[in-house]
């Protein structure tokens, strides 16, 4: 599997704080930390999530103080298990005395052909596939929308943080990954309507903040492009697959004519 992303920050005239990012395409995965306060939270996170992910990796009975959900896969678990651990590591050693640090977290991991999301918080995700126009996969209110009166909307403010309760609330997504899927990653308090009138395949990151500027000058937002050149082989062989498949049944049919006919 083959990953490009590309990200942009605008500033506005009100704060949000920019994330930290870490990609790495031969693991497959995507984590963005957005801190709200101490910096160190965000890369604290980063780090702790990595740890698990490393380790459920090398082993697939790694153990957990977590237990796991039915209702997810492989994937999407260690995904649960590892943030738990962040929010419980940011909870006991940043936040025990006092509030000092929280952490908006999305985290992205590719399974074969399937992509399994997390995200406590913004960003809101999107998917632009095929030719059609962007498809919101999941959208988050903040504060700052949710208590905003008529058209000014409040600098931005986080409804979700990890790291704040020994508890958290995630959010927890997975779909088939295809070739050429773009996934946008959009820190903003609201999704503007201005960036679904987009065309399909105009949804560069210039474009998009172009739009996105346009629709309120004033509010800073983050923006993250995750294009997926690539994907395995596996899903690659889909198509392959079916067509032998067919081929097969062709034959098998060819075969039972002849048989009758001989009969």
């Amino acid at each position: 599997m083959s990953l490009q992303f590309e990200e942009r920050s605008y500033s506005g005239q009100v704060f949000r704080p920019r994330p930290e990012i870490h990609l790495d395409p031969s693991a497959k995965i995507l984590i963005v930390a957005t801190p709200w306060g101490a910096r160190s939270a965000a890369r604290k996170a980063i780090e702790r999530i990595l740890e698990y992910l490393t380790l459920s990796m090398g082993d697939v009975e790694a153990t957990s103080p977590f237990q796991r959900l039915s209702s997810l896969s492989p994937a999407g678990n260690n995904l649960r298990v590892a943030t738990l651990l962040a929010n419980d590591a940011i909870f006991r050693e940043d936040n025990k005395n006092e509030y000092k640090a929280g952490v908006e977290i999305f985290a992205c991991l590719f399974d074969e052909d399937e992509c399994v999301f997390l995200q406590v918080g913004n960003p809101h995700v999107l998917l632009e596939r095929g030719g059609q126009r962007l498809i919101p996969l999941s959208s988050q209110i903040d504060l700052a929308f949710d208590m905003s009166e008529g058209a000014q909307v409040l600098p931005a403010l986080p409804a979700q943080l990890i790291g704040i309760d020994s508890t958290a609330n995630m959010n927890i997504n997975s779909f088939r990954i295809q070739k050429n899927d773009r996934i946008v990653l959009l820190s903003h308090s609201f999704l503007p309507a201005s960036i679904f009138s987009l065309k399909p395949g105009d949804t560069s990151v210039d474009r998009l903040t172009t739009a996105l500027a346009s629709a309120d000058a004033d509010l800073a937002f983050w923006l993250g492009v995750l294009t997926v050149t690539e994907t395995s082989r596996k899903a690659n062989s889909l198509s392959d697959d079916a067509n032998s498949v067919e081929s097969m049944i062709r034959n098998a049919d060819q075969l039972v004519s002849k048989i009758v006919e001989n009969n």
